[in-house]
């Protein structure tokens, strides 16, 4: 049994403004650490030193576990991991590895990474072992940031995102042989891309545990007809119900929080921190989707007789 915390995906519910890195960081960043709920948040990369600055201290006087996606960062450049070209993927490494440096002066605990996109099928396997390369020679740079961990999103291959490691169970097998030559990397798992998947959500999780860092509950239309259909971060419903277009629920949340929540926390992981992902968009009331967010959070930890205020 372990106690599942609460966490804040700042870089998606104030996606709007993120360009605006002090806007950020001493604005948003400020208000939310006197909101006195979430145990961690999520946090887009952050290059001021001065910023970097006022991030750790919010940090360290809040004891946030603190995630820093560099994901974005390395596909809005080209980047990636799993590239067939050998010169893409020394510049790729090359860049996760500087990311490290940024991470850990922001007092980051997880630094989040993708796989990169899908390839043929008859290429699966050689960038499968491109990406299994790239990630040993970041873990290997990790190594000289202590407390820094390693986390990789699967997310989805045929559907919407189409990245190359998607299918769970093909994941794990894959990801059991990297843990043993890089015991700092970890799954962050995410309901939307499993759903998308078409696998049983129960199932997925189930297959993730055993290096399940954290995870994300996030809400998708399955629906290819529909065209809102794919991975956008929707939003959950009015409260009481939540319910939408979209395909999670409060029930399929406690559920998936209970099972966590009856596992111990993986070695290594002090505590497996959860958040609800929903994007603001410009002109989106973000304040108002923070605390929808909260008030569900609170709402399904309730139902599951979990605390949340510890």
């Amino acid at each position: 049994m372990q106690t599942i915390l609460p966490s804040l995906h700042l870089l998606e519910i104030f996606m709007p403004a993120v360009s605006n890195e002090d806007f950020f960081v001493q604005k948003i960043l400020r208000d939310v650490s006197r909101l006195n709920f979430y145990k961690g948040i999520e946090m887009p990369l952050i290059f001021d030193r001065n910023n970097q600055q006022t991030l750790r201290e919010i940090v360290s006087a809040k004891q946030y576990q603190l995630t820093v996606w560099a994901s974005p960062n390395i596909n809005e450049k080209g980047y990636n991991l799993s590239s067939l070209d050998p010169e893409l993927r020394r510049k790729s490494v090359a860049f996760a590895k500087e990311m490290l440096s940024v991470s850990a002066e922001m007092g980051g605990y997880h630094m989040g990474l993708p796989s990169g996109p899908d390839v043929e099928p008859d290429k699966r396997e050689d960038a499968k072992k491109a990406l299994y390369d790239s990630f040993c020679q970041i873990s290997a740079e990790a190594e000289n940031y202590p407390g820094l961990h390693l986390t990789f999103e699967p997310l989805d291959r045929y559907a919407h995102k189409k990245q190359l490691m998607g299918p769970i169970h093909e994941v794990v097998d894959w990801f059991k042989e990297l843990k043993k030559e890089c015991p700092a990397f970890y799954i962050h798992w995410d309901s939307a891309h499993e759903a998308l998947a078409g696998i049983d959500l129960m199932e997925s999780l189930e297959a993730a545990l055993p290096f399940l860092a954290q995870f994300h509950l996030c809400n998708c239309i399955t629906d290819p007809a529909h065209p809102c259909y794919g991975d956008h971060h929707m939003e959950l419903g009015s409260a009481p119900e939540y319910r939408n277009e979209g395909c999670l629920t409060p029930r399929i949340s406690v559920e998936l929080l209970k099972r966590v929540a009856a596992q111990e926390p993986v070695s290594g992981i002090g505590h497996t921190h959860v958040a609800v992902e929903v994007r603001a968009h410009m002109g989106n009331d973000m304040w108002k989707l923070e605390q929808e967010i909260r008030e569900y959070l609170m709402h399904i930890f309730d139902l599951a007789g979990l605390p949340y205020d510890n």
